[in-house]
């Protein structure tokens, strides 16, 4: 069964997931779930998936069963979501491949270049620091793509289809006394 895949800046996830598909022969190996709007009676369901961005009156999230179905069809399901999901699809027994591209400098130039619709620089730089400390807060260990290992968006794509082959065929560890 393929694992979901989460990526971390959670701000980057929209722009991967859409340059990760593009290619024709990639829809063999991944598919994604659209967000869609939740209802406010349905946002404590523990089969739902809230996107981090979400505002009241807005809410937008991915419904278990959707991941699900994508699982059953052998694919690797690219998920919008932010690191705050992965305990509680761990509960569900589902063990997404969390993938944290490493910034290349303080300034982030290198992912700006590719991902324009990220804001400010200030604003990406504090969203960068907050993951890196909920990563370390996962009960689940994580991949990280390193700035030197790629320059350019090919690359980047290339390295991070290796990294999700390679946790794929990896054991997921999981502490569980974490997972309360």
């Amino acid at each position: 069964m393929k694992r979901p895949v989460i990526f971390s800046p959670s701000l980057l996830s929209r722009g991967l997931i859409e340059r990760l598909l593009q290619p024709a022969e990639s829809g063999l190996r991944f598919n994604t779930c659209p967000p869609e709007p939740i209802q406010a009676s349905e946002r404590q369901d523990k089969g739902v998936f809230l996107l981090d961005s979400y505002s009241p009156e807005q809410a937008l999230g991915i419904r278990l069963q959707s991941i699900q179905d994508v699982m059953s069809q052998d694919k690797h399901c690219l998920l919008e979501l932010g690191l705050p999901s992965v305990e509680g699809l761990l509960r569900q027994d589902i063990y997404p491949i969390v993938i944290h591209i490493r910034p290349k400098n303080k300034k982030h130039k290198k992912l700006r270049k590719f991902f324009p619709r990220c804001g400010e620089d200030s604003v990406m730089e504090e969203v960068c620091q907050a993951e890196e400390l909920q990563l370390e807060t996962l009960p689940l260990l994580y991949y990280t793509v390193e700035p030197n290992t790629w320059s350019c968006t090919e690359e980047l794509l290339a390295a991070l289809c290796n990294a999700i082959n390679s946790q794929q065929r990896a054991v997921a560890w999981v502490e569980l006394d974490r997972l309360q």
